[in-house]
């Protein structure tokens, strides 16, 4: 019986080891799981920061592209409303230089408003290609433009 003492403290010790290996592993897989978490939250964070980023560059270089042709549509619609029709059509006699220019910017990040705004410019075109337009015609041309602009870019 002597000699059962000893393998039964051994493998009683082997099992106790084997134990401490399984929680010891098991703890281990555990802080494994809880450090990928973080690297997968701090990989989200960096995500949503460059596209917070994006956005807001988009949005600088969005505003860039539509203040200039918003300020010479406001122009355009003064002149209009002051009855200056002749001093208009020379004002928004550059506009298509100026929306030829802006609209590369402006189209990619308007979306799915860009067909609206394209057909509203070229309404503001064809109303000012032909000499003095009448004041109703210019004036439902230019608001035209001004509202959907103003509103893409939160104005």
């Amino acid at each position: 019986m002597t000699a059962q003492h000893p393998r039964r403290w051994r493998s009683g010790r082997f099992i106790g080891a084997a134990m401490a290996l399984t929680v010891a592993g098991g703890l281990t897989l555990s802080g494994c799981q809880q450090a990928k978490q973080t690297v997968d939250d701090a990989a989200t964070g960096v995500g949503d920061a460059a596209q917070d980023a994006a956005t807001a560059t988009g949005q600088a270089a969005l505003t860039a592209a539509v203040n200039p042709v918003l300020d010479q549509l406001k122009k355009g619609q003064a002149q209009v409303e002051d009855g200056n029709l002749e001093t208009a059509a020379v004002t928004m006699g550059g506009f298509k230089s100026l929306w030829d220019r802006s609209a590369p910017v402006i189209r990619p990040l308007a979306g799915d408003k860009w067909p609206g705004i394209e057909s509203a410019a070229n309404s503001v075109v064809s109303t000012f290609d032909g000499g003095t337009p009448a004041a109703g015609a210019a004036s439902s041309a230019i608001s035209g433009l001004i509202g959907p602009l103003s509103g893409l870019i939160g104005q």
